[in-house]
């Protein structure tokens, strides 16, 4: 769910790793700002027409749905816990590993925020770090460093009540940079070091993917909406004249624009037509663009030198189909620049392999993988499972 756009996909679990999409819709967004919701009867609404409209592409009734969970009221803290391991003469059991996890997440927080998630980076048994998966190695002393997503309360309620009112029932929130993840990187990227930038509508999420799991995230609030209105304001348009004439000519920089193309442009009224070359919107959109890099810029500075992220960025998202932007980020930046598109999804139809449509699609991944992991465990580690799920749901909506 963003700002701009609410996308909702239904995938079928042919065996593990192998999805086959269903379908996917999609409707305009209203009630969102800056990924947070800010009318709950129209967001509701245009929720219940996205799954509608996928109900009728599918035939398939939808009463239950995994959702992505981003916005500026995220922010990212890092902890670290430990404990004496139940019986140091036998193996960790899942039961230590929860003991551990459940430490790690005991962090104070102000009344109005809430744990959304607790992601694992690593593991450490007995000193020896850089451990996935504990679950039977013998030791004495478990570690857990995790990140820890918290969100506004208010944020995450004002979600519910939307899926409330449409009788939905959200089996999960999220963090949306995972799903996006899920769906774009290869794994030696998120293990050597990878900058992940989704460029939304209303924010900009910047994600450090290192040694194979998420380290360290944040949100601009700008995105390619910003875009849309300097070419509304400047051309003296509307915005959905605006929005067309970006997808129709916009380019990242005025290197890219041809002096032979030149647009329509109506007034707002729509009555009056002018033309405009694309240079002069080139220099329009160029210059948002730069200043969106400029932020980003500071904001990996921030967190690690650029220069320390062997696998560069990824971009994806809706902002990241303006024509050139990858080359343009990769000049300025001097790292290699990708788009990132859902290719790890096999056998995925053409239409659906598009940069805005990442998150959605990693939805269905990150689904799958739990589905997977459930098929493939023994009954007593679909109960721990089972169980795991029912606790982070009684936890977050009480």
């Amino acid at each position: 769910m963003g700002s701009s756009s609410i996308k909702a996909a239904l995938g079928e679990v042919i065996s593990p790793g192998n999805v086959n999409i269903l379908g996917l819709s999609q409707v305009v967004s209203v009630g969102l700002r800056k990924g947070n919701i800010v009318d709950i009867e129209n967001t509701a609404r245009s929720i219940d027409q996205c799954l509608n409209e996928l109900e009728r592409l599918t035939g398939i009734e939808i009463a239950s749905a995994l959702s992505g969970f981003s916005g500026i009221s995220l922010t990212a803290v890092h902890n670290h816990a430990v404990i004496a391991v139940g019986n140091p003469n036998d193996e960790i059991t899942e039961e230590d590993k929860q003991r551990v996890l459940q430490s790690a997440r005991n962090i104070a927080l102000p009344p109005d925020k809430i744990i959304v998630q607790v992601i694992e980076r690593q593991y450490i048994v007995d000193g020896y770090d850089g451990v996935k998966d504990p679950v039977g190695m013998m030791g004495s002393r478990l570690e857990a460093e995790v990140v820890i997503i918290i969100a506004a309360a208010a944020a995450v309620q004002n979600l519910q009540r939307c899926s409330n009112r449409i009788n939905l029932q959200l089996e999960r929130l999220v963090y949306s940079p995972l799903l996006m993840a899920e769906s774009v990187l290869m794994p030696a990227e998120k293990e050597m070091g990878v900058a992940l930038v989704d460029m939304g509508g209303g924010t900009t999420e910047i994600s450090l993917f290192e040694q194979g799991s998420l380290s360290s995230t944040a949100v601009l609030p700008i995105g390619g909406e910003y875009i849309t209105r300097d070419l509304a304001i400047v051309l003296r348009t509307s915005i959905e004249e605006a929005s067309r004439i970006k997808e129709e000519a916009g380019v990242a920089s005025t290197t890219l624009a041809r002096s032979d193309i030149t647009v329509n442009v109506r007034n707002i009224q729509g009555n009056e037509l002018k033309q405009v070359s694309q240079h002069v919107i080139a220099e329009i959109v160029g210059a948002r663009v730069l200043e969106m890099v400029e932020m980003i810029q500071a904001e990996l500075n921030q967190n690690t030198c650029i220069d320390n992220l062997p696998g560069g960025l990824v971009i994806s998202g809706g902002g990241a189909q303006l024509t050139g932007i990858a080359e343009m980020m990769e000049s300025y930046l001097n790292i290699p620049v990708r788009l990132g598109v859902p290719d790890n999804i096999k056998g995925l139809q053409r239409e659906y392999n598009q940069p805005q449509n990442s998150v959605v699609l990693g939805c269905i991944c990150y689904g799958a993988n739990l589905i997977d992991l459930a098929a493939t465990d023994n009954y007593q580690g679909m109960s721990n499972i089972l169980a795991r799920i029912n606790y982070w749901l009684k936890d977050l909506f009480g």
